[in-house]
């Protein structure tokens, strides 16, 4: 139709982040206002950022007592495929006699650290997939990027994959506060999650930090 307008959506993709536009072109190249449409500002939609880190490879691993008692080791089991985590072993904090400890965060000997980076300023959220011992093995404390007073640290604790008291399931255990999925404001680059014992007994698998809140879906790891 002559003088009809050509209306084109236009999809670039260029590091990560999607481009849509719009190229509108009359047969003069210009609107009524003599604007040239193509120059239409973008519409920018961020691809979302997900971060798997293996909690059996960490950055650093403090795994012992003071007296030289291995509180968190590495294991491995079938479950149709191989899976390898980090165990913290069951009953150690009553038998050192660290009962005392327990009621500071991040007071318990026990601590791994995972350096990672991510690609640009943006919102994170973090997951744990995990397996409770039971009732009285169900959290660990986890700290983003300094972890220099007890304030620093916060409590990944819940009920998810309990099929009874002393029995429970791998699942993803997100870092919740109030309710509400805690969020952290990450710069782009270079960070490091840390994570300390709580309870004796959990074993942990996997982290993932994404830009997505809700976790992953289902009870199996996710493939980087």
């Amino acid at each position: 139709m002559r003088g009809a307008l050509a209306a084109v959506g236009v999809f670039v993709l260029v590091g990560g982040i999607v481009f849509i536009g719009r190229s509108d072109n009359k047969t003069e190249g210009t609107n009524p206002t003599g604007t040239n449409i193509a120059d239409t500002k973008p519409i920018v939609v961020l691809k979302p950022v997900k971060i798997v880190l293996e909690c059996e490879e960490p950055t650093t691993l403090e795994n012992k007592t003071n007296d030289g008692i291995e509180i968190i080791s590495k294991k491995e089991q079938n479950e149709g495929a191989p899976i390898a985590y980090l165990e913290i072993k069951s009953g150690f904090i009553d038998e050192c006699g660290l009962g005392n400890d327990k009621t500071t965060a991040g007071k318990l000997p026990g601590r791994a650290t995972y350096e990672f980076e991510v690609p640009r300023k943006d919102t994170y959220y973090l997951h744990l997939r995990a397996k409770w011992r039971d009732n009285c093995g169900n959290a660990v404390w986890v700290g983003m990027d300094k972890v220099d007073t007890p304030d620093d640290w916060i409590d990944l604790s819940d009920q998810l994959g309990k099929l009874s008291e002393k029995n429970f399931t791998w699942w993803w255990h997100p870092l919740m506060v109030g309710g509400k999925p805690r969020a952290f404001e990450l710069e782009a680059g270079k960070h490091t999650l840390f994570m300390n014992v709580q309870k004796d007994g959990p074993k942990l698998d996997q982290w993932v930090i994404s830009t997505d809140p809700q976790p992953p879906v289902g009870q199996n790891p996710v493939k980087k």
